[in-house]
């Protein structure tokens, strides 16, 4: 599944730059995520996301692109005694993730929504500095391999070659089925009614892009 997911997006990436017309160049954000279903909240996973994007106008003030990037994203509780928090816990997920987005443009500033799909490179979970694989009284489920997520965003264009992005990425499919064990991991009533009781990616994004290649 993976090999067929990076060679069909890497083909697309390819038809993208190979177009008459687009743009192109790197990438270099930060990530703060959230898991949805788990005991915890806030974006406090920290982590980095970099790679490239190509794009190309399809109409007038509107442009599609297409990003591959290298992601950390995952679960964070520190230990807080003054607030009587005393959990330490640590999701790590690393993804190379292919959001495709159609964006429209006023003046300086552009709107975007698209889709994403991610798939899963490593992943490791801590409960108090340990790795909870290691636990005997925990029975965790693997992580999806794939993981598929809504886009929205928002760029500001500092000039024709600059923009700063700030995206939300909501997971569509459960990144972890439930699970049980003495690991506060998952909580059974975090979740949205409307949607398998599961674990969901929640993600706050921000970028600079940087077009090498204008406008031909």
């Amino acid at each position: 599944m993976h090999r067929i997911l990076l060679s069909s997006f890497f083909v697309l990436w390819a038809a993208l730059s190979g177009a008459q017309e687009f743009r192109a160049g790197p990438l270099l954000g930060a990530h703060f995520s959230q898991v949805d279903g788990d005991f915890y909240s806030g974006y406090n996973k920290v982590g980095l996301t970099v790679g490239g994007f190509v794009s190309r106008p399809i109409a007038d003030r509107w442009e599609l692109q297409l990003d591959i990037a290298y992601v950390q994203k995952g679960s964070r509780e520190a230990p807080n005694p003054d607030k009587g928090k005393y959990d330490d816990y640590k999701m790590s997920l690393n993804y190379i993730q292919f959001p495709l987005v159609a964006r429209y443009r006023y003046k300086q500033f552009s709107g975007e929504a698209g889709v994403s799909v991610a798939a899963l490179l490593s992943s490791e979970e801590e409960q108090d500095g340990s790795p909870i694989s290691d636990n005997p009284n925990a029975t965790p489920v693997p992580f999806k391999d794939v993981e598929w997520a809504t886009v929205l965003g928002l760029n500001y264009h500092i000039n024709e070659r600059l923009r700063i992005n700030l995206r939300w990425l909501y997971s569509i499919n459960r990144i972890r089925i439930p699970y049980d064990g003495d690991i506060p991991a998952y909580d059974p009533k975090n979740h949205w009614l409307s949607r398998k009781p599961g674990q969901y990616s929640n993600n706050l994004v921000v970028s600079a892009y940087y077009s090498i290649n204008r406008l031909l």
